[in-house]
């Protein structure tokens, strides 16, 4: 990795960060659901930079987010870092291997991991059965979130501001 890349992934980083921070103080209309719009930044750059740099930038946002807001080593951050660990192992299936799908299925999918993996800790945590009942809500509402950040996701990489950010730090 060049100093220009390093940079590239730098500020792609920061963004995704600051746009978690403050996704995490909006209050949600439903117990445990967010918009995930830092994933828009995740999809981004799976599909215009890299395998290592979208790992490196997912891990640096739910360790640093969950620094930032005191919930280091406690369920929000478990429950968050399992749902960025199953969501970017789908969605890298699904970009690498599969190729199938569009960035919005690929989308889709990481949010229904994403919330998948959620409830695994959520159930593990309180050892309960009535977190099952709240999947169907939750699951749709994943699938919501996921198409609107692959919509958005689509349509950042179709501009190609990304692509020409990534050109000049190719050198």
């Amino acid at each position: 990795m060049n100093t220009r890349k390093i940079a590239l992934v730098s500020i792609l980083a920061s963004i995704a960060l600051a746009i978690s921070i403050i996704e995490s103080f909006i209050p949600s209309i439903l117990p445990g659901v967010k918009f995930g719009f830092s994933n828009i930044i995740i999809l981004i750059t799976l599909y215009e930079i890299g395998l290592v740099e979208t790992i490196f930038i997912d891990v640096i946002k739910v360790l640093i987010t969950s620094l930032i807001r005191g919930t280091f080593l406690s369920m929000p951050f478990f429950m968050s870092l399992t749902g960025a660990v199953f969501s970017l192992i789908i969605m890298i299936l699904f970009y690498y291997f599969i190729k199938s799908f569009s960035i919005v299925g690929v989308s889709v999918l990481g949010s229904i991991f994403h919330v998948g993996g959620q409830i695994m800790i959520s159930f593990i945590y309180f050892q309960s059965s009535y977190i099952m009942y709240y999947m169907p809500i939750i699951g749709i509402s994943s699938i919501i979130t996921g198409v609107i950040v692959g919509i958005v996701s689509y349509k950042i990489i179709k501009s190609g501001v990304i692509k020409s950010g990534k050109e000049k730090y190719r050198q």
